[in-house]
């Protein structure tokens, strides 16, 4: 009798263990799938102050083509996370996020900065840490093999402006700026026999230039053209990529009709084909500004992005900077901007330039240049 017991207390507990079982593997096969395994990429930009217009270009754009590449499987079997700093445009801050960043092992590349001073600020740290920082909208001064500036070469930006002045030869010029840039212009008037003079305020004691190029900030630049158009002037004024800023043509008026900019980063709406990609931009929130012109080269450069980090994880497994860095210097990304790939001089090759004009306190896509 007291082994029918045993038997049966047996039994039971063996139906009771492997229903247990049954029920762990059933619930272990309802969970959803791990997640891959994620890489960081920085993107550090004005998100106030004077210049929160580039960052608001910048962040939504990279959202959206994070969010993208994510839901077509990662770059290489990673996600990719966004990690985003505010430098104000400021060289101080700019230094504190790029000190950030490259504390965080998982970032492994870095967007930014989109101002001159503060990407320069910034460079040397990334480069003591190797950490890959693609230059949007600045011309990095300092040699790097880590540094990708997404910019053409200042001696093409220059061969585009003169060709937008459409001057004669032996033209009187004044050059407003400095920088690479400025540098490259200067030997361009040369090579024309254009008569420089230095001139910042209009005097009638000296002779006025007939073509003014400026490199300035666009408040600065608007200004000092508001400045000169009150004093008579009435020369052409031709600027570079900055001068597409709203703030421009809000500082200087009805003195900004007519002023010519050259730049390699078109508003989106007037690309052909691009309507699509506007539509999806617009969904990143409830209310989203109208893209400006550092939203295409943000977007596309996070493409550029994951092409090399998927080249490294074939090549070396888990991608690392040394990696990414190594494979942005072969990868190509064709989209809306043609195609960005690195020249021998480390410049954007062949980088499409825009001419626009502020006509009716707007700028407006004249034609692409020849340079």
């Amino acid at each position: 009798m007291g082994r029918r017991i045993k038997t049966r207390g047996a039994t039971s507990g063996s139906r009771a263990l492997t229903g247990l079982f049954l029920l762990i593997f059933l619930l272990t096969a309802c969970l959803p799938p791990a997640l891959p395994p994620v890489l960081k990429i920085g993107l550090v930009a004005p998100f106030e102050g004077r210049y929160r217009y580039v960052g608001y270009d910048t962040i939504y754009a990279a959202r959206l083509a994070v969010r993208e590449i994510n839901e077509r499987g990662g770059a290489g079997g990673y996600r990719l996370e966004l990690v985003a700093y505010d430098d104000r445009g400021d060289a101080e801050l700019a230094r504190t996020a790029a000190r950030n960043l490259a504390v965080d092992p998982a970032v492994v590349a870095v967007l930014g900065h989109y101002r001159q001073e503060s990407t320069l600020a910034a460079q040397t740290i990334y480069a003591a840490a190797g950490l890959p920082l693609l230059a949007v909208g600045a011309w990095p001064t300092a040699t790097s093999t880590t540094v990708f500036p997404l910019v053409p070469s200042p001696e093409r930006l220059a061969a585009g402006m003169w060709e937008a002045a459409a001057a004669p030869d032996a033209a009187l010029v004044a050059v407003w700026g400095a920088g690479p840039p400025a540098a490259a212009l200067k030997i361009v008037l040369a090579e024309h026999d254009a008569r420089l003079v230095q001139v910042v305020s209009p005097s009638p004691a000296a002779p006025l230039p007939e073509l003014l190029f400026s490199l300035l900030p666009p408040h600065v630049t608007g200004e000092r053209l508001a400045e000169w158009r009150a004093q008579g002037w009435q020369g052409v004024l031709v600027g570079g990529p900055e001068l597409a800023a709203t703030e421009f043509g809000a500082v200087a008026g009805a003195a900004a009709e007519g002023t010519h900019f050259v730049t390699p980063y078109p508003l989106p709406q007037d690309l052909p084909g691009t309507a699509d990609w506007l539509a999806a931009y617009a969904t990143l929130g409830l209310y989203v500004p109208e893209p400006g012109p550092y939203a295409l080269p943000t977007y596309e450069a996070v493409y550029l992005l994951a092409q090399a980090i998927t080249a490294d994880a074939q090549a070396h497994g888990r991608p690392t900077r040394a990696g990414v860095t190594e494979a942005l210097g072969s990868v190509e990304q064709d989209g809306y901007l043609g195609t960005l790939r690195w020249s021998a001089d480390g410049y954007w090759d062949a980088a499409p330039l825009y001419l626009y004009c502020w006509e009716q306190s707007e700028p407006r896509l004249q034609r692409v240049l020849s340079a």
